[in-house]
C-alpha cells in the first residue's frame, strides 16, 4: 500500500510541478534526475555476484511564497530491482527493507523557510551537518544514519532526515547561533541479516538463533520513545570567528540516534528436557538520554610561510552517558553507560592548482573500558577495542578535461590493521547525463569494522540523468 502511494505521489507531483509552473513562473522551480545504478560484488574467490540494480527518480521543488518566504519538498523513490532478478536465499530476506524506501524515507524533505538578515527560520523535514570530518562522525551525529551499504555513498545520502524547527540567529558579523527542536524519533537503519551489507554481529546472532532453535528462542521488543515534545532533543551551535579562526561550540541533548539491545529476562522451562523451548530470552532495543559536547575549528593559512596554502582543521566531541556494549569477543554480555572522547585533526592542501589533499588523524578514547571484567566491544562486529584507538583517513581529489572527469579517492585505515580504499570517478558525458564508476576494497581482521567485509570488494557504476 505505501509502496503504490508513494508511486503515486511522484507522479502527481511531476504533473503538478508542470502545472503549477505554468501558474507561478518565476516564483516556482523544479529540478529532478533519474538515476540507475548497478553494485557487483568481487568475492575472494574472483566471482561476480549482483548486489544491487536501483534505479531512483528524484524531484525537487521551491516555491518562493514572498520577500523572505519560501516552501520546499524533496520526494524520492527508488526499486532495486536485484531482488526480482536474484532468486538465491538468504538474500531475498532483506528484501522488504531493501527494495525500495523503508517506511518514509521516500520523503527526503519538505520544509518552509523564513529567511532575513538577523533570523532565517526552516521549520519541516530536514537534515543539519555539524561537522565536516572524511569518513568518520565526530559532530556530525545530530542525524541518525542509513548504513544499508554501509559507509560507501555520500554523508548527505546516508543521513535521515528528521521533522525538526530549526533557527539561526546573527547578532554579530560573522557570528551565528543555531537552535534546534527535534520532537521526531529515528533511528539509525542497518542492512538486515545476510544483506550485502549487514553487519557481522548481526549475521552471527542469527545463526545462533536458527541453530538453536527451538530448544532456545529469543525475543526482541522495539521499546522507543513516545513522539511527543517531552522527549524532544535539543540541540545549540555557536559559529564565530577568532581572529583568522573559524570555529563552533556544539551541544545536543536528547535520546541517542541508535537503539541499543539489553537484557530483560530470562525464562527456563521447569519441565525441562520437554517440551521445547527450554530457555526463552527477552530483549528490548531502546535508545538513551545523552548529551554530546565539543567543538569544531578551521584555519587557513595565506600569509607567506611554511604553512602557506593549507587549512588545518579539527573537532572535539564528548559523549556523555553513550550507551557501550561489553563482553568477550564476538559475544556481547553487558549494555552500560560510558562516557567517549573523539576529535579529528585535519589538514588540507590544493597543489598544481585543481589537485586536493586532505589528510586525517582521528581518536576514539573510552573512559570506561572495562566494565565488571568485560572489555567494550564494537557495535558492528563485537570485536574487542582498545580503550584508544587510532585511525588515520587520507583523500585526493582533482579534475581533467574542463572539469568533466573528477576522479577522487579516499584511504581510511586504523592501527588494527583494517581499512578501506573507495576509489571513485565521475564523467561528464554531457550536460544532463552523468556516469559514475567506483570500487571499494576491504581488509583486515574478521571483527574489525572494515575488515568484516574483506570478502566483500564492490564495483558501482551509475548513469544520472538531470532534468
Amino acid at each position: 500500500m505505501m509502496k503504490r502511494f508513494a508511486i503515486f505521489l511522484l507522479v502527481f507531483c511531476g504533473a503538478a510541478a508542470l502545472a503549477f509552473d505554468a501558474c507561478a513562473g518565476e516564483d516556482f522551480d523544479y529540478t529532478g534526475s533519474l538515476k540507475n545504478e548497478v553494485w557487483v560484488q568481487s568475492g575472494k574467490d574472483g566471482g561476480l555476484s549482483l548486489s544491487s540494480f536501483k534505479h531512483t527518480l528524484d524531484l525537487k521543488f521551491e516555491y518562493a511564497i514572498s520577500d523572505g518566504w519560501a516552501f520546499f519538498l524533496h520526494p524520492r523513490y527508488f526499486y532495486d530491482a536485484a531482488y526480482d532478478i536474484r532468486k538465491s536465499d538468504p538474500f531475498l530476506q532483506g528484501r522488504s527493507e531493501m527494495s525500495t524506501p523503508y517506511r518514509t524515507e521516500w520523503l527526503r524533505d519538505c520544509y518552509l523557510d523564513y529567511i532575513s538578515d538577523i533570523v532565517d527560520v526552516r521549520i519541516g523535514k530536514q537534515q543539519v551537518s555539524w561537522g565536516q570530518a572524511d569518513g568518520v562522525p565526530i559532530l556530525d551525529r545530530v542525524m541518525p544514519f542509513n548504513m544499508k551499504y554501509y559507509t560507501l555513498p555520500d554523508a548527505a545520502d546516508m543521513r535521515i532526515p528528521l521533522w525538526m524547527l530549526k533557527v539561526e540567529y546573527s547578532p554579530l558579523l560573522d557570528s551565528t547561533l543555531q537552535f534546534l527542536f527535534i520532537p521526531h524519533h529515528e533511528y539509525s537503519h542497518v542492512a538486515p541479516a545476510y544483506a550485502p551489507f549487514s553487519f557481522r554481529a548481526l549475521n552471527d546472532f542469527e545463526d545462533l538463533k536458527q541453530a538453536l532453535y527451538p530448544a532456545v528462542v529469543f525475543h526482541t521488543d522495539k521499546d522507543y520513545p513516545a513522539q511527543n515534545f517531552k522527549n524532544s532533543r535539543i540541540g545549540l551551535r555557536w559559529r564565530s570567528m577568532l581572529g583568522s579562526i573559524d570555529y563552533t561550540l556544539n551541544w545536543l541533548y536528547g535520546y541517542s540516534t541508535t537503539a541499543y539491545t539489553y537484557l530483560d529476562d530470562t525464562i527456563y522451562n521447569p519441565e525441562w528436557p520437554e517440551p521445547p523451548p527450554y530457555v526463552e530470552y527477552f530483549s528490548g532495543l531502546r535508545p538513551k538520554l545523552m548529551q554530546i559536547m565539543g567543538f569544531s575549528f578551521s584555519r587557513s593559512f595565506t600569509e607567506s610561510g611554511p604553512l602557506q596554502g593549507y587549512t588545518l582543521r579539527g573537532e572535539f566531541g564528548y559523549t556523555r552517558n553513550e550507551p557501550t556494549y561489553y563482553g568477550i569477543e564476538g559475544q556481547r554480555i553487558l549494555t552500560e553507560k560510558s562516557d567517549r572522547f573523539a576529535y579529528v585533526l585535519g589538514l588540507d592542501k590544493v597543489f598544481f592548482t585543481d589537485w586536493q589533499f586532505s589528510g586525517q588523524f582521528i581518536q576514539l578514547i573510552y573512559n570506561n573500558h572495562t566494565q565488571d571484567g568485560f572489555r567494550v566491544l564494537d557495535n558492528s562486529t563485537y570485536g574487542y577495542l582498545d580503550k584508544i584507538n587510532n585511525m588515520f583517513t587520507f583523500k585526493v581529489a582533482t579534475t581533467f578535461m574542463h572539469d568533466r572527469l573528477k576522479p577522487e579517492m579516499l584511504v581510511i585505515c586504523s592501527d588494527k590493521k583494517d581499512g578501506r580504499i573507495s576509489l571513485k570517478a565521475g564523467y561528464e558525458l554531457r550536460e544532463d547525463l552523468r556516469a559514475n564508476l567506483g570500487y571499494h576494497h576491504f581488509w583486515g581482521g574478521a571483527r574489525t569494522p572494515n575488515g568484516q567485509f574483506k570478502n566483500n570488494d564492490h564495483w558501482v557504476l551509475s548513469l544520472t540523468y538531470s532534468f
